[in-house]
């Protein structure tokens, strides 16, 4: 018994205190408590405890956890039941897939069947489910089913075992099917299931052909005898497009792609559409090439080319080289929802500048004004006009919280104790409950209670794009001055910043392991606080906020003092590293402008990245009502 129930005087069997007895702190106290003994399986002395915190927010999460223990005992009806009577609880998600697994630990085949009536999400989970068809006699339906989970190039859910051998048995695992394997499986590069698969069909043909698959697969500069001596189908077919691929990026031999394209094309009756796509494909890898037969046959695929993609990264080229002519050609050739858009239309604009057409240009660069959108602001600083774009305010909610309001409560005490993920998930769960004006009146509430991170997510969810105030709220103000003022940044930069890289969640974290705010690597961090002489106690601490600001503004700060000063390098730098500026630098030679440089960098990632935090830069400043250009004087007259 803990000291705190001991100070209650209250122990098992022992008469309660009233619920209105109870502080809030104790009622999270006797919560926590509760937790322990469910987790110790003490739930005779667990149930006294339960009784005190019926009306603490937080308390059907242990109703929950108590269920879940003998949810194996439970009948189909009475999960479904319990699914649909807690709907509202983020938690009702999971308790099919743990009944499921329960089932399946019991063989109870028809008890699965009955309560999972539809295919599932899960391959796992559609292992059994089509395994269950077949134990209730629904064996057609089991074993289409079956082929269905066959044909993949990666390894199956051992769950399929039982499934695959009765339909092996049944004589249905037919070379087709195998060979269809094979070549989703070359496609994926999956050797150790090619190296399974290609002994398993039985016709003599067959099984030459899936060795056949698995040789190209260990030596691709086989392709073209593969694809001459190979039948005409649609799997070698689809084998030789995936193999050239392989040799244009894996094996780096974009050279050997074009010599034996036309002859695998003829050998395997590539369609028009097949072959093009083979060529776009070489083309996108020769990219950056300087070799002038390369790059000559290059554009000439490309310019047969109908993919936005390839034509797009072939028009920043055309802007690395400050080459207009040749951007003109590409702008051309985009399909009209790109060349409409408001980035290539400004890139038209420029490009008729350059070209002599002023008039049109700047006619083109003034009809972009206006719009929260940074080519918007592009054209706004090229013409030298104001920065101007529409903002949207609620002024009253159309909708009410009140149908949330138990929700609401428990986000609100999650966030209390500390229990961010917990809290996300709830409120996740909550806006995907709600209609469109729900939403809105959610992302309100949320901005009240200064919940910052989920006014961000539910301005998102509700593609409130024009309401600033709400997508950008002010937070942590304190500490963003203070190592702003310590390092010498502009505390807008780093807002903006943190706003990009996590959306203002303290508590995120990347699936590479970037954490906090800043969204800073463990490695990064280390390396920051030795250099800089910074306390730094482990990776943990960077889901503290004041930690976090203090290591990312140094970092960034860092970052600038190496660009002297320069956002747009330093952006960069920060979200690829100071390597790949290097190597863009080097592109662009020193010869393009700020809107140039960002534009020829390969990355859409790190593009955007760029672009969007000094947009943001410019919503906050109009937020605090502070001044400041979009770029500096520095950035503007640099030449990249």
């Amino acid at each position: 018994m803990s000291a705190f129930i001991k100070w209650l005087g209250v122990g098992v069997g022992m008469v309660s205190l009233s619920v209105s007895a109870l502080t809030l702190q104790q009622q999270r106290d006797i919560y926590e408590e509760a937790q322990s003994l469910i987790t110790e399986n003490k739930l005779a002395e667990y149930q006294p405890l339960r009784k005190q915190i019926d009306s603490y927010a937080l308390t059907p999460y242990l109703d929950y956890r108590v269920y879940m223990a003998d949810i194996a005992t439970r009948t189909p009806d009475e999960v479904e039941q319990y699914i649909k009577d807690h709907y509202q609880y983020p938690f009702s998600q999971s308790v099919r897939g743990a009944y499921l697994d329960a089932l399946v630990e019991a063989e109870d085949w028809h008890g699965f069947y009955r309560f999972q009536a539809n295919k599932p999400r899960m391959q796992s989970y559609q292992c059994s489910y089509y395994f269950a068809q077949y134990q209730v006699g629904k064996t057609v339906d089991a074993f289409k089913g079956a082929s269905e989970l066959w044909l993949t190039g990666s390894s199956v859910a051992p769950e399929c075992d039982e499934l695959f051998e009765a339909w092996s048995d049944a004589g249905l695992r037919k070379d087709e099917l195998i060979l269809q394997r094979i070549e989703l499986a070359f496609a994926r590069r999956n050797g150790r299931l090619l190296n399974y698969l290609k002994d398993l069909p039985k016709s003599e043909a067959a099984r030459e052909n899936a060795v056949a698959i698995y040789n190209l697969y260990k030596n691709k500069s086989k392709i073209e005898k593969f694809a001459t001596s190979q039948p005409q189908n649609e799997i070698n077919k689809n084998v030789s497009l995936a193999a050239l691929k392989r040799i244009t990026y894996q094996e780096a031999n974009p050279e050997l792609a074009i010599q034996v394209l036309d002859n695998v094309a003829k050998a395997q009756q590539f369609s028009d559409k097949e072959y093009q796509d083979t060529a776009d494909y070489i083309a996108y890898s020769l990219i950056n090439t300087e070799d002038e037969d390369l790059a000559k046959w290059r554009d000439k695929a490309l310019l047969s080319s109908t993919n936005p993609k390839w034509l797009e990264r072939r028009a920043r080229l055309a802007i690395q080289h400050q080459d207009w002519e040749g951007l003109d050609v590409w702008i051309s050739k985009l399909p009209s929802k790109e060349k409409n858009s408001k980035r290539w239309k400004y890139w038209q604009a420029r490009t008729d500048i350059a070209l002599g057409d002023v008039e049109q240009g700047k006619a083109q660069m003034q009809s972009l004004l206006g719009s929260r959108n940074f080519y918007s602001i592009a054209a706004a600083d090229y013409l030298g006009k104001p920065i101007k774009y529409s903002t949207s305010v609620l002024t009253e909610q159309k909708a009410s919280v009140k149908p949330f309001s138990s929700s609401l409560s428990r986000i609100k005490e999650l966030i209390a104790v500390d229990k961010i993920t917990a809290a996300k998930r709830e409120w996740r769960w909550l806006l995907a409950r709600a209609n469109a004006e729900q939403k809105k009146a959610l992302a309100q509430y949320a901005a009240s209670m200064r919940w910052n991170h989920l006014t961000v997510i539910a301005t998102i969810d509700a593609k409130m794009w024009d309401h600033i105030s709400l997508r950008f709220p002010i937070a942590h103000q304190w500490w963003f001055n203070f190592y702003a003022e310590k390092y010498d940044l502009d505390p807008v930069t780093l807002m903006a910043l943190a706003r990009q890289e996590s959306a203002l969640d303290i508590d995120a974290q990347s699936p590479v392991g970037a954490r906090g705010l800043m969204q800073i690597m463990p490695k990064t961090a280390s390396y920051t606080a030795k250099k800089y002489d910074i306390d730094y106690a482990g990776e943990e601490e960077l889901f503290e906020v004041n930690k976090n600001i203090e290591i990312g503004s140094q970092y960034l700060a860092g970052l600038l003092g190496d660009y002297q000063g320069n956002r747009i390098l330093a952006f960069g730098a920060y979200n690829a590293g100071p390597h790949r500026v290097k190597l863009w630098r080097a592109r662009t030679g020193g010869k393009v402008d700020a809107y140039s440089y960002i534009e020829a960098i390969p990355f859409k990632e790190t593009r955007g990245y760029i672009q969007n935090i000094l947009m943001f830069e410019v919503y906050y400043r109009d937020i605090l009502n502070e001044q400041g250009s979009f770029l500096s004087d520095l950035e503007s007259e640099m030449k990249y």
